[in-house]
Protein backbone atom coordinates (compact mmCIF):
# COMPACT_ATOMS: atom_id res chain seq x y z
CA UNK A 1 0.00 0.00 0.00
CA UNK A 2 2.82 2.38 0.93
CA UNK A 3 4.65 1.58 -2.25
CA UNK A 4 1.55 2.33 -4.31
CA UNK A 5 1.25 5.76 -2.68
CA UNK A 6 4.96 6.39 -3.21
CA UNK A 7 4.69 5.38 -6.86
CA UNK A 8 1.66 7.63 -7.36
CA UNK A 9 3.46 10.56 -5.77
CA UNK A 10 6.51 9.98 -7.89
CA UNK A 11 4.36 9.77 -11.02
CA UNK A 12 2.59 12.99 -10.07
CA UNK A 13 5.80 14.91 -9.53
CA UNK A 14 7.23 13.40 -12.69
CA UNK A 15 4.33 14.77 -14.75
CA UNK A 16 3.86 17.91 -12.69
CA UNK A 17 5.97 20.16 -15.01
CA UNK A 18 3.99 18.90 -18.00
CA UNK A 19 0.74 19.59 -16.16
CA UNK A 20 1.87 23.13 -15.31
CA UNK A 21 2.98 23.66 -18.89
CA UNK A 22 -0.40 22.47 -20.16
CA UNK A 23 -2.27 24.75 -17.76
CA UNK A 24 0.00 27.64 -18.77
CA UNK A 25 -0.65 26.91 -22.44
CA UNK A 26 -4.40 26.91 -21.81
CA UNK A 27 -4.23 30.18 -19.87
CA UNK A 28 -2.06 31.84 -22.51
CA UNK A 29 -4.41 30.64 -25.22
CA UNK A 30 -7.45 31.91 -23.31
CA UNK A 31 -5.73 35.26 -22.68
CA UNK A 32 -4.83 35.59 -26.37
CA UNK A 33 -8.41 34.75 -27.33
CA UNK A 34 -9.80 37.23 -24.82
CA UNK A 35 -7.35 39.93 -25.94
CA UNK A 36 -8.22 39.33 -29.60
CA UNK A 37 -11.93 39.46 -28.74
CA UNK A 38 -11.51 42.69 -26.77
CA UNK A 39 -9.39 44.26 -29.53
CA UNK A 40 -12.04 43.32 -32.08
CA UNK A 41 -14.75 44.90 -29.89
CA UNK A 42 -12.70 48.08 -29.47
CA UNK A 43 -12.10 48.28 -33.22
CA UNK A 44 -15.80 47.73 -33.85
CA UNK A 45 -16.71 50.44 -31.34
CA UNK A 46 -14.22 52.89 -32.89
CA UNK A 47 -15.49 52.11 -36.38
CA UNK A 48 -19.10 52.61 -35.22
CA UNK A 49 -18.23 55.95 -33.61
CA UNK A 50 -16.45 57.09 -36.77
CA UNK A 51 -19.44 56.03 -38.87
CA UNK A 52 -21.81 57.86 -36.49
CA UNK A 53 -19.65 61.01 -36.64
CA UNK A 54 -19.56 60.90 -40.44
CA UNK A 55 -23.33 60.39 -40.56
CA UNK A 56 -23.91 63.30 -38.14
CA UNK A 57 -21.52 65.49 -40.11
CA UNK A 58 -23.29 64.62 -43.36
CA UNK A 59 -26.70 65.35 -41.85
CA UNK A 60 -25.42 68.63 -40.40
CA UNK A 61 -24.00 69.71 -43.77
CA UNK A 62 -27.26 68.80 -45.48
CA UNK A 63 -29.25 70.69 -42.85
CA UNK A 64 -27.02 73.77 -43.11
CA UNK A 65 -27.38 73.75 -46.90
CA UNK A 66 -31.17 73.63 -46.55
CA UNK A 67 -31.13 76.48 -44.02
CA UNK A 68 -29.00 78.65 -46.31
CA UNK A 69 -31.54 78.01 -49.05
CA UNK A 70 -34.38 79.29 -46.85
CA UNK A 71 -32.36 82.37 -45.84
CA UNK A 72 -31.58 83.22 -49.46
CA UNK A 73 -35.28 82.85 -50.29
CA UNK A 74 -36.19 85.32 -47.53
CA UNK A 75 -33.50 87.74 -48.72
CA UNK A 76 -35.02 87.64 -52.19
CA UNK A 77 -38.72 87.63 -51.29
CA UNK A 78 -38.47 90.42 -48.70
CA UNK A 79 -35.90 92.48 -50.65
CA UNK A 80 -33.80 92.50 -47.49
CA UNK A 81 -30.14 93.54 -47.29
CA UNK A 82 -29.10 90.76 -44.94
CA UNK A 83 -30.77 87.75 -43.34
CA UNK A 84 -29.20 85.85 -40.46
CA UNK A 85 -29.95 83.64 -37.48
CA UNK A 86 -29.13 84.69 -33.93
CA UNK A 87 -28.84 81.78 -31.49
CA UNK A 88 -28.66 81.70 -27.69
CA UNK A 89 -25.99 79.38 -26.31
CA UNK A 90 -25.29 77.19 -24.48
CA UNK A 91 -28.89 76.00 -24.85
CA UNK A 92 -29.04 74.87 -21.22
CA UNK A 93 -28.13 78.26 -19.73
CA UNK A 94 -28.58 80.92 -22.46
CA UNK A 95 -25.55 83.04 -21.56
CA UNK A 96 -24.56 84.40 -24.97
CA UNK A 97 -25.95 85.40 -28.36
CA UNK A 98 -24.13 84.61 -31.60
CA UNK A 99 -24.92 84.72 -35.30
CA UNK A 100 -24.56 81.22 -36.68
CA UNK A 101 -25.63 81.57 -40.33
CA UNK A 102 -25.95 84.67 -42.47
CA UNK A 103 -26.63 85.68 -46.10
CA UNK A 104 -26.00 89.34 -47.01
CA UNK A 105 -26.87 90.99 -50.30
CA UNK A 106 -23.89 91.64 -52.60
CA UNK A 107 -21.98 94.67 -51.36
CA UNK A 108 -23.59 94.64 -47.90
CA UNK A 109 -21.28 94.04 -44.94
CA UNK A 110 -22.22 91.02 -42.79
CA UNK A 111 -23.37 91.41 -39.20
CA UNK A 112 -21.85 88.13 -38.01
CA UNK A 113 -18.42 89.55 -37.00
CA UNK A 114 -20.16 91.95 -34.61
CA UNK A 115 -22.39 89.45 -32.82
CA UNK A 116 -20.27 86.60 -31.47
CA UNK A 117 -20.57 85.47 -27.85
CA UNK A 118 -22.43 88.66 -27.00
CA UNK A 119 -23.34 88.38 -23.29
CA UNK A 120 -27.12 88.34 -23.00
CA UNK A 121 -26.80 90.38 -19.81
CA UNK A 122 -25.45 93.25 -21.96
CA UNK A 123 -28.66 93.30 -24.03
CA UNK A 124 -31.08 92.02 -21.42
CA UNK A 125 -34.17 93.91 -22.60
CA UNK A 126 -33.55 92.95 -26.23
CA UNK A 127 -32.93 89.30 -25.28
CA UNK A 128 -36.22 89.25 -23.40
CA UNK A 129 -38.00 90.41 -26.55
CA UNK A 130 -36.22 87.84 -28.71
CA UNK A 131 -37.14 85.00 -26.37
CA UNK A 132 -40.69 86.13 -25.61
CA UNK A 133 -42.16 87.48 -28.86
CA UNK A 134 -42.91 85.33 -31.90
CA UNK A 135 -42.83 88.21 -34.36
CA UNK A 136 -41.14 91.62 -34.13
CA UNK A 137 -41.39 94.37 -36.76
CA UNK A 138 -39.02 97.31 -36.23
CA UNK A 139 -39.88 99.70 -39.04
CA UNK A 140 -37.53 102.30 -37.56
CA UNK A 141 -34.81 100.75 -35.43
CA UNK A 142 -33.71 104.11 -34.07
CA UNK A 143 -37.17 104.70 -32.62
CA UNK A 144 -38.48 101.18 -31.95
CA UNK A 145 -35.56 99.33 -30.30
CA UNK A 146 -35.56 100.18 -26.60
CA UNK A 147 -32.36 98.37 -25.58
CA UNK A 148 -29.54 100.93 -26.15
CA UNK A 149 -26.76 98.37 -26.78
CA UNK A 150 -28.86 96.37 -29.26
CA UNK A 151 -30.00 99.59 -30.97
CA UNK A 152 -26.39 100.72 -31.36
CA UNK A 153 -25.32 97.35 -32.79
CA UNK A 154 -28.07 97.38 -35.39
CA UNK A 155 -27.58 101.01 -36.39
CA UNK A 156 -23.79 100.64 -36.59
CA UNK A 157 -24.35 97.68 -38.89
CA UNK A 158 -26.19 100.03 -41.26
CA UNK A 159 -29.67 98.72 -40.54
CA UNK A 160 -32.72 100.98 -40.61
CA UNK A 161 -35.51 98.38 -40.34
CA UNK A 162 -35.62 94.82 -39.03
CA UNK A 163 -38.17 92.01 -39.05
CA UNK A 164 -37.58 89.15 -36.62
CA UNK A 165 -39.16 85.72 -36.08
CA UNK A 166 -38.59 83.57 -33.00
CA UNK A 167 -37.82 79.84 -33.38
CA UNK A 168 -38.47 77.18 -30.75
CA UNK A 169 -38.84 73.44 -30.30
CA UNK A 170 -40.78 71.47 -27.67
CA UNK A 171 -37.55 69.96 -26.36
CA UNK A 172 -35.35 73.05 -26.09
CA UNK A 173 -37.80 75.94 -26.06
CA UNK A 174 -36.33 79.13 -27.58
CA UNK A 175 -33.44 78.23 -29.90
CA UNK A 176 -32.96 81.38 -31.96
CA UNK A 177 -34.38 84.13 -34.17
CA UNK A 178 -34.40 84.83 -37.89
CA UNK A 179 -33.39 88.44 -38.57
CA UNK A 180 -34.26 90.18 -41.83
CA UNK A 181 -32.60 93.59 -41.93
CA UNK A 182 -32.93 96.51 -44.30
CA UNK A 183 -30.58 99.42 -44.93
CA UNK A 184 -33.64 101.50 -45.75
CA UNK A 185 -37.09 101.92 -44.19
CA UNK A 186 -39.03 98.91 -45.38
CA UNK A 187 -42.61 99.26 -46.56
CA UNK A 188 -43.34 95.53 -46.57
CA UNK A 189 -46.74 94.65 -45.11
CA UNK A 190 -46.28 93.07 -41.65
CA UNK A 191 -48.73 90.24 -42.35
CA UNK A 192 -46.92 89.30 -45.57
CA UNK A 193 -43.58 89.25 -43.75
CA UNK A 194 -45.09 87.32 -40.84
CA UNK A 195 -46.30 84.58 -43.17
CA UNK A 196 -42.96 84.19 -44.96
CA UNK A 197 -40.97 84.15 -41.73
CA UNK A 198 -43.35 81.71 -40.02
CA UNK A 199 -42.99 79.27 -42.92
CA UNK A 200 -39.19 79.60 -42.89
CA UNK A 201 -39.00 79.18 -39.11
CA UNK A 202 -41.11 76.02 -39.28
CA UNK A 203 -38.69 74.49 -41.77
CA UNK A 204 -35.51 75.65 -40.03
CA UNK A 205 -36.10 75.26 -36.30
CA UNK A 206 -36.05 71.45 -36.24
CA UNK A 207 -32.83 71.12 -38.25
CA UNK A 208 -30.90 74.10 -36.85
CA UNK A 209 -27.55 72.91 -35.43
CA UNK A 210 -26.81 74.42 -32.00
CA UNK A 211 -23.83 76.67 -31.36
CA UNK A 212 -21.44 74.86 -29.04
Amino acid sequence: MGQDITSSAEAFWRYFPAIITSIGTILVGWWEYDRTRRDALVKLEVAQKEADMKARSKRRNENVSQIYGHLWRLLHDLHADRVYIVQPHPLATHEFLSIGLEVPRTGVAPMQPHVQRLPMADVAAFSAELSGRDFIYYKRIEENVRDPRARALLLNGGSTSAIIRRMSTPEEGWIGNIFCEFNHTTEIAPEYARGLLAAAAERIQYILPPIQ
